[in-house]
């Protein structure tokens, strides 16, 4: 069963029932939406939200034109989600790099989360350690060994330096002891992935779901998940604090339009995705690609975001202060 929050019905059904308002809200929409996707096309963010704009095209009852804005670990796309009109037409994904990254070190100027409204959470995942199946590392601890033995000489990838992907693997590196070499591919999860089949990197860091179909076909292994408890997707695996090092890192995807927005047109469009986790269509589609769907409306979402950031700011600030990142 997919991972939804246990109150997803009743705020969905809560949803639905509101009133949306006055004429013009009742009337919205009356034209397709523009969805900013800030990641490349073909990754795992890119993938999993066009799958769900696709089923909300069917709950909102229009159509969601979704337009690829990369660079900046997102912070170019997002940026031009602050600044688009707020008429309820344009919405955009979100992701971690978005919220907490971009902000941190001032990557784009101009660039304010505050200036952002939240309307929902679409997924929640952990992050796993992943190699290819051609590797020789069978399990975490001999990748940990290999590390040990030949200082430096294997490499772990992720979508950003001081990104998403990049801290659990310098958390992780921390907890064993051992020194990688940590590879960038800031246009997103489809290169990484790519990469590391190729034989390109070593190990991946990175989230279940994005690597998810590659395990299935066999051209891929995690090592080990960064969460509490092992993934539904992939119970064989144990956890990083099951096998001994207390590594727990995850991420996010969520829904977003700029501040301003009419609280009618809000409304609707909560409404709509909300509906879309009730659908038995999507359901199914995301729990065949180990999506990590969590439903969260928008003032949950915008709690969840405002924690996430206290705790990854202080967290950063710490590996700052060690000399492992710079600011």
């Amino acid at each position: 069963m997919m991972n939804f929050t246990r109150r997803t019905a009743a705020l969905a059904a809560l949803a639905l029932a509101l009133p949306f308002g006055g004429a013009s809200a009742q009337d919205y929409p009356t034209k397709d939406l523009t969805h900013i996707m800030p990641w490349g096309a073909g990754g795992g963010t890119d993938t999993v939200m066009r799958t769900f704009m696709n089923f909300a095209e069917q709950t909102l009852g229009a159509g969601i034109n979704t337009q690829n804005i990369k660079g900046a670990q997102s912070g170019i796309g997002t940026l031009r989600l602050m600044k688009a009109r707020p008429d309820g037409y344009t919405i955009g994904s979100l992701t971690w790099d978005s919220v907490i990254t971009v902000p941190y070190y001032d990557l784009v100027p101009g660039y304010d989360t505050d200036q952002l409204t939240y309307l929902g959470s679409v997924t929640v995942h952990p992050t796993v350690l992943a190699v290819n199946a051609d590797s020789p590392y069978e399990t975490l601890e001999d990748f940990v060994t290999a590390a040990k033995d030949a200082p430096g000489t294997l490499s772990i990838s992720n979508v950003g330096s001081g990104g998403v992907w990049h801290l659990p693997a310098l958390d992780l590196a921390a907890a064993t002891g051992i020194e990688v070499n940590h590879v960038p591919y800031p246009d997103g999860s489809g290169p990484q992935r790519e990469a590391l089949l190729s034989g390109e990197t070593d190990a991946a860091s990175l989230s279940a779901s994005a690597v998810y179909a590659a395990v299935e076909s066999g051209q891929a292994r995690v090592l080990g998940v960064m969460g509490t408890e092992r993934s539904e997707f992939l119970p064989d695996v144990p956890t990083m604090q099951e096998q001994g090092y207390d590594v727990v890192w995850g991420s996010f995807r969520l829904i977003a339009a700029p501040k301003g927005i009419d609280p009618a047109q809000q409304e609707v469009l909560e409404a709509a995705f909300a509906e879309v986790f009730e659908l038995p269509e999507f359901q199914a589609r995301a729990e065949e690609t180990a999506m990590g769907a969590v439903y969260m409306n928008g003032a949950e979402t915008t709690e969840y975001v405002q924690a996430s950031q206290e705790k990854a700011f202080a967290l950063i600030d710490d590996l700052v202060e060690q000399g492992i990142l710079e600011k």
